[in-house]
């Protein structure tokens, strides 16, 4: 009975496209005095993970209003890409307006790219998983083009076995008003990874509480 009603609840509450876009457009303009201060570090560590050069070719997936750039160095180009015109819009500011070297946004969604095969050697998702409408198309652009044995990197809130129970309650809780609040409070990790199916090379938590996980997977099929 608990698990047809969570079942319900999750049906119930699939994010669009549209839902989406109206929440960003909600709080674009005050994204990076709130959320933004917010998810800073876990954007701050994971680039440093990343270990970009000047031979990188980097997506990254649900870029925003762009703050991650100032953490990737000079010479390494990335390109990254939204479906949220009000966040691209203050994304394409901050590039100017920090005269940013090789970087540029384009609006696009991350469930249909347009890039050819095997075109990046680092593909990032921030803060995008649980948000997107179709987290396994996701996953499968994702993969689709990073190059073989590239790295795939996500920061996302992922719900875990070892989280407080209370914590799951919440989350629980709060799954009928996702569309309203523009992700998925309650994601469990292994429920996505039983269809991601990445090769997880690591798990990290950051941000406040640490809420949020920070995974690194090699673009390789699962031993």
């Amino acid at each position: 009975m608990v698990q047809l009603t969570l079942n319900i609840l999750l049906k119930d509450s699939i994010l669009d496209d549209k839902s989406i876009i109206k929440s960003y457009k909600r709080v674009s303009s005050f994204y990076d005095y709130t959320f933004g201060k917010v998810f800073k570090p876990g954007q701050k560590k994971l680039v440093s993970m990343m270990g970009c050069t000047s031979k990188d070719k980097v997506l990254e997936i649900g870029i925003g209003t762009g703050t991650s750039y100032s953490y990737y160095p000079d010479e390494t180009a990335v390109i990254g890409i939204d479906i949220s015109p009000d966040m691209l819009h203050k994304a394409r500011n901050h590039i100017e307006s920090n005269r940013l070297k090789n970087k540029s946004v384009v609006m696009m969604n991350g469930e249909q790219l347009k890039f050819e095969d095997n075109s990046f050697d680092k593909v990032v998702g921030m803060y995008v998983v649980s948000v997107t409408q179709n987290p396994d198309l996701l996953i499968k652009e994702m993969k689709r083009v990073c190059k073989p044995n590239g790295d795939i990197y996500l920061v996302n809130h992922f719900s875990f076995d070892t989280d407080n129970a209370l914590i799951k309650i919440l989350e629980k809780g709060l799954m009928p008003v996702s569309k309203y609040l523009g992700w998925r409070p309650y994601f469990p990790f292994s429920e996505f990874n039983a269809y991601a199916k990445l090769n997880v090379q690591s798990i990290s938590k950051i941000n406040l509480f640490d809420y949020w996980g920070i995974i690194h997977a090699i673009n390789s099929p699962v031993d």
